[in-house]
Order: C-alpha cells, then structure tokens, then sequence
C-alpha cells in the first residue's frame, strides 16, 4: 500500500507539472531572432547634426510562425519593464538636461511596405511602419494604443490576422512564414533617429540607449520573447568660433595728422559662433614680452625694430581701440563691451582688455580689468558672471539653418564685425592708456602684439 500511494502521488504531481508548463490557445513554435546592425557609437560633432539629427539602421527581427492562422504581434512597450531608456554614462559639461527619451524616435520597415500597409484596413491612425519617421512628440515613437508603441498588431488586443490590405506584400502579414518563405512580411528592419536640438540644452556626455522588441501571442497576449537592443550616443559640447581676418593688421603712422587724429582699420575682423552651450566671447591683448614675466610685469608691445636710441619702448597693450557690431545682446551691464563709438580724443571706453600673464588668466585683476572689481569688457556675454541669457549667450548660430524645434534664436546676435583703431598723439604717449603711464615719448620703430579672441563654454 505504501508503495502505490507513493506512485499514485508521483504521478499526480507529473500531471501538474505538465499542464503548468503550457497555455491554452498559445500557437507553438512561434519566435524570433534579433540582428544588431549599429554597433558603432552615434557621434553629435556640430551644431546642425543636433538640428537635424542624426538616424541610423539599427536592428533586423526576423519571425518565425510556423503554423497557419496563429497570428503574432510584434511591439515595443513603454511600459515597464521594457520601455526604451537613455542613460547618460559620463557628463562633458554641468549645463543642460540628460537627453530626454523623447528626443528618439524610431520607424521600422519591411521590403514591401506602403502607406497603412500593416493595417489590415483597420481603422487606425498612422501607421507604425512608414516610409517616414513620425513627428517627434512629448512621447517618443509613433503611440498606436494606449501604452505601447506597435509594430504589427496591438499590444494586449485581438487583432487576428492582418490580411494584405493594399497589394504591396503578398499573403496575410502577421501570420504563418518565416524569413526564407515569407521576407515581405516577416523581415521587418528598425531604424532610430536621434534629434537633440538646442532649444533646450542637452547635457553633453556619452549615453546608452536601451530598446526592447517584445513578441506576444495575439489570441492571448500572453509575451513569448523579447530582446532588448543598445547603442551608444556621443553628444559632444559644440563650441565654434570661426574668424575671417587678415593674419596681420598694420598701422603705419607717416604724417602728423595720423599721429594726432589716429589711424582705423574698419571691419578688419568678422567673428562668428555657433554653440550648443551657454557662451561667452573675449577678446585679449597680449605680447611674448607679456607672457614672459611674471603676470601683470611686462604688458607691453613687442618691440622688433628700433629706428631711433630715445624714448621708452613700453608701449602699453591696452592703447589698441576696439569696435564691435552688434553691441553685446547677452550681457546686463550696459557699456561693458566695445559698443562706444570711437572719438577724438579716445574716450578710453574701447580700450582692449590685457592679458594678465600668460593670456589664460584672465582674472579681473586692476588695472588689466576696467577697475577694480569691474565686469570685464566682453563681446558677448559676461565674463566674470555666469547665467544666461543676461550674464552668457545662449545656444544658437550664424547660420541661416532651419530652427524648427531648435528655438527662435536671432542670427545677428551670433556674428561681430571689429574694427580696430590707434592713436598716438603729440607728443607719442598714449595717453589714454589705463593700465600704465609711459613716463616720455615712444621710441620710433616697429612693435607688434596679438589679439586673442577666446570663445568658451559659460561657466
């Protein structure tokens, strides 16, 4: 009697394992395989790649169905725990927000598919499958249902079998076949695209893009496989300046009048930025002889030629005048660029800012700032105070691009025509000079400085 009762119990509990292990109205045999098709990683080097985005093949599934009228669909959720995520692995820059889901979008194809071809005449709205990636939205993707993005059939609904609807593809579209009996209908390839933007500032870093494909059974929903995808997204932080200049100015002073009323070079520089970041544009004046000593030592002109034995050669950086146009649209202290109008006798207000040391440091250190405590004079922005978009410029471009989505930036704002002026005087001693008063007359000779103009993330 022990014996059977422990057989008859052996086999009872073999009856309930066997029947645990399968679903009623599930179709055997259905399945898929995954291919990865972007490995390398999505790189976002300039400002019109955040414009436009940037879209790339991402993956192949391939289905399997190997019994008539066992319908499938084929979805990406976003519900938990497969909605798609961006995880941002390493930050370049404390500005901005982490790329935001909703900047991705995706489209998935088959060879023959046209317009509501997967939709079995259906009443539904546009289809997921498209010759074009839908409009980006608050939520990604292209919502078909609610909480779920499909690709063939409906997440949680019975759809039953979606027949050719308009001639493109042969046979019915989410049911029996496999990638060599059927690849109209059971290839089906994705493609993402990834639109940053500037309107808002996306933090640039590397980020991780997690997608995952699910495929369930339609008569019951019940999920028979998923596969999740990922790919790397290099946003880096696009900060342009380019600059149309000669490589070298003159003044050449050979009459009393250029010595007394000063010498203008108009428009001699064009400066233009592009940025995807808060910004801020500098302009400095140094020397070798300036960066060769100890900081705020020497902020002298180069002297190359000498055509006479008196006189100083200390001739101070800061006697170069600057002009800019536009005055500086991205800073709340009026004056504090080169916006003043040149006079006769220099006004002082468009004296050239020195380097204190080696050109880098640009502390506002008296008397190489305006004076003590005072915002040092910037082209654009605010280089003493951070925030935006009255202390810093906001992102934008010189370029005549399409800004939709990308904010209604005012190209003007992004490009500065300089003009450069010098003014000895009789007798020569720069006298309008604000960081050093030359003690006589200028040696007569050749000298030489540099301008640096320095474009930098605001921070």
């Amino acid at each position: 009697m022990e014996t059977c009762i422990r057989k008859c119990l052996w086999v009872v509990i073999g009856l309930f394992l066997l029947k645990s292990t399968s679903f009623a109205g599930v179709c055997p045999g259905q399945s898929f395989v995954g291919n990865q098709l972007q490995t390398a990683t999505l790189e976002f080097t300039s400002f019109g790649d955040l414009i436009s985005g940037k879209a790339f093949s991402a993956f192949v599934i391939t289905v399997t169905d190997p019994t008539v009228g066992c319908p499938w669909d084929l979805f990406i959720s976003d519900a938990a725990p497969f909605a798609p995520t961006v995880t941002q692995l390493i930050s370049y820059s404390g500005q901005g927000v982490v790329l935001p889901i909703s900047d991705v979008n995706i489209r998935a194809t088959t060879s023959c598919d046209g317009p509501n071809e997967l939709y079995g005449g259906l009443v539904r709205t546009t289809p997921n499958i498209n010759e074009n990636f839908p409009a980006l939205a608050a939520s990604p993707f292209a919502v078909v249902g609610a909480g779920s993005h499909n690709v063939i059939g409906t997440d949680g609904a019975h759809d039953g079998v979606l027949a050719n609807n308009t001639g493109f593809c042969a046979g019915n579209i989410n049911d029996f076949g496999n990638g060599s009996s059927n690849p109209q209908n059971n290839v089906i390839q994705f493609d993402i695209q990834v639109t940053p933007g500037v309107n808002t500032i996306i933090q640039p870093g590397l980020y991780q893009l997690s997608v995952t494909v699910v495929l369930e059974d339609d008569a019951t929903g019940a999920q028979l496989q998923h596969q999740t995808f990922t790919f790397e997204i290099d946003i880096e932080p696009i900060i342009q300046l380019t600059m149309n200049t000669n490589s070298q100015i003159d003044f050449e002073f050979t009459s009393l009048t250029n010595y007394s009323g000063g010498i203008t070079q108009y428009g001699a520089t064009i400066l233009q930025v592009s940025s995807s970041v808060n910004w801020d544009l500098m302009a400095v004046g140094t020397s070798t002889l300036n960066e060769s000593g100890a900081p705020g030592t020497n902020p002298y002109w180069d002297n190359t030629i000498k055509y006479a034995a008196t006189g100083t050669t200390n001739i101070p950086l800061d006697i170069l005048e600057l002009f800019q146009s536009p005055a500086n649209p991205f800073n709340a202290v009026p004056g504090a660029d080169y916006s003043a109008g040149f006079t006769s006798p220099p006004s002082g207000k468009n004296n050239l800012i020195t380097a204190y040391g080696s050109g880098v440091a640009l502390t506002a250190v008296a008397p190489y700032s305006l004076a003590p405590g005072a915002a040092t004079r910037t082209i654009a922005g605010d280089w003493t105070t951070v925030g935006a978009p009255l202390h810093a410029g906001i992102p934008g471009s010189y370029l005549s691009i399409n800004k939709a989505g990308a904010g209604a930036w005012v190209n003007a704002n992004y490009r500065y025509v300089i003009s450069y002026r010098l003014t000895p005087g009789l007798p020569v001693l720069f006298s309008y000079s604000k960081i050093y008063t030359m003690p006589t007359f200028a040696t007569p000779g050749s000298y030489t400085m540099q301008v640096k103009y320095i474009l930098a993330e605001d921070q």
